[in-house]
């Protein structure tokens, strides 16, 4: 588990670690390069004498570029510096540039990847701008990014590729087979075109001290970082959990299934499937999830007394999945918000009924609710436009934990938990997720864990992750768009070779 960080909290610890450590600039500048040299050396095997040109600019990236290419000079290679953007510079950026001069490396002030000769270039290294970059690229650069993405040699992004936004992941740069990002990741790494653009990532410490670190609370997941519970040998079912679903509609039966199925095969000890009554039908299929019928008053509406008789027996509950968004759905879903007080999983319909509803909405404010929408679901409860969404997902995401004290895990190709205590970057699953029904088999995994025991937070993050690993497993064997949500299902779980 690594921390995630932005760029005000980049320059907070470098800030500290210079003025409170003592630790000279020039001395983390160094560090950097050299860390980033190494790792270089090792993740590519290099012939003797490899041409290697690295794209400098007059701030302090541009420095750990001058660095690095004296480090892979001394290596014994042909280097040579792309000052592509130059201008006033750091007093260690500008001692960097002498010690290079002085080395008699090649020293090129232009923004034209023609002007060189660059067919023999076996690397190039983007220095130049790092996470201080915001807005877009002058035109000039913007050409020359385009002309060197011609090049078929790897590229090496330092910090983060340059054009793409630290705190974001918006922009364009120079697409880089691996970014070695400097003592921690930044949200760029992961978000908007981050992914698209950074390629494999890689951490280089420089030296900044743990302690300088407490007051950040966010992290990156990998597989690696899935938690599971531990079962004895002489557990019974009783020791795991009782979930109870609520959803299905005659239009949408199937999806209320696929989150039993899900909550099943993660190990929850006893499986509840609540409907409508003239979709039980529908749910004979799995003998050993126990279908039931939402209580009802005589006027066909969902009897709430009955309702809430039920929710007390539950460990963890889902509702929202395929319920529809009407009358009946609506009194279901205002029951199980008043009185449910166990891990609370709101997904999909229950997520529209809410965005609609103010009353609801105050409902859902607990801090047992664990929401679980997709962006678009998110733009419906924020009121806002994808547009806005997508230009900085963190703040909204902020904005939601200052309004909310409920939990959220928002859906997307980089699925981000939240509460009042954490945000978790889950970097786990691909393409083969994208597919209806997937949100429903999450929901199901979660409640599961929950009922297991699992905190929300661990219980939503591992729930994201197992997922995940399930489809890059399968998509080892098989293409990616023939993944079904019922396949990760019966996968869950499943033992690496």
């Amino acid at each position: 588990m690594n921390y995630i960080i932005t760029r005000e909290q980049m320059r907070y610890q470098d800030t500290r670690t210079i003025e409170e450590a003592g630790v000279a600039s020039a001395i983390l500048m160094e560090t950097a390069g050299a860390r980033c040299a190494d790792l270089i050396l090792r993740e590519y095997s290099l012939e003797s004498f490899s041409d290697i040109l690295v794209i400098c600019g007059h701030g302090n990236n541009g420095g750990d570029g001058m660095v690095i290419a004296r480090h892979l000079y001394c290596a014994g290679h042909r280097t040579s510096i792309m000052l592509a953007d130059p201008g006033p510079m750091s007093p260690e950026t500008e001692a960097n540039l002498m010690i290079c001069r002085n080395l008699d490396i090649p020293i090129y002030e232009t923004d034209d990847a023609s002007e060189l000769d660059i067919e023999d270039v076996t690397l190039i290294i983007d220095a130049l701008y790092g996470i201080g970059f915001k807005g877009e690229l002058k035109p000039n650069l913007q050409h020359m990014v385009a002309s060197l993405d011609f090049c078929l040699c790897p590229k090496i992004a330092i910090d983060i590729p340059s054009g793409i936004d630290a705190d974001t992941g918006t922009g364009t740069a120079l697409k880089a087979d691996l970014t070695i990002a400097i003592e921690e990741y930044k949200y760029g790494h992961f978000l908007a075109q981050g992914p698209t653009y950074c390629g494999q990532l890689r951490v280089v410490p420089i030296g900044v001290p743990r302690i300088y670190k407490k007051d950040c609370h966010s992290f990156v997941l990998h597989p690696d970082d899935l938690t599971l519970t531990y079962r004895e040998e002489s557990a019974h079912k009783g020791q795991f959990g009782r979930v109870l679903l609520f959803g299905g509609s005659p239009d949408f039966p199937g999806s209320i299934m696929l989150s039993a199925k899900a909550a099943l095969k993660s190990g929850a000890g006893l499986i509840y499937l609540y409907s409508r009554a003239e979709n039980l039908m529908f749910y004979t299929g799995c003998a050993e999830i126990m279908p039931r019928a939402i209580p009802m008053e005589s006027k066909g509406m969902p009897d709430q007394e009955a309702l809430e008789r039920v929710l007390n027996a539950a460990t963890a509950i889902v509702v929202g999945p395929g319920m529809g968004q009407d009358a009946y759905a609506h009194k279901v879903l205002e029951t199980v918000l008043k009185c449910s007080s166990v891990p609370t999983v709101i997904d999909a319909d229950a997520i529209s009924l809410i965005a609609r509803d103010p009353e609801l909405r105050e409902l859902m404010d607990k801090e047992h609710f664990i929401l679980t929408p997709h962006k678009g679901e998110f733009c419906r409860l924020m009121n806002l436009v994808m547009e806005d969404l997508d230009k900085d997902l963190i703040a909204q995401i902020e904005a939601f934990r200052a309004r909310h004290r409920c939990k959220l895990l928002l859906k997307d190709h980089r699925s981000i938990y939240a509460d009042q205590d954490r945000i978790l970057v889950l970097v786990s699953g691909n393409d083969a997720l994208a597919t209806g029904g997937s949100g429903d088999v999450l929901s199901g995994i979660i409640a599961s864990f929950a009922a297991q025991g699992l905190e929300s937070h661990i219980a939503a993050s591992s729930a994201s992750l197992l997922m995940g690993k399930t489809a890059e497993m399968l998509c080892q064997g098989r293409h990616s768009y023939s993944v079904r949500p019922s396949d990760i299902i019966e996968h869950l779980g499943d033992k690496d070779e």
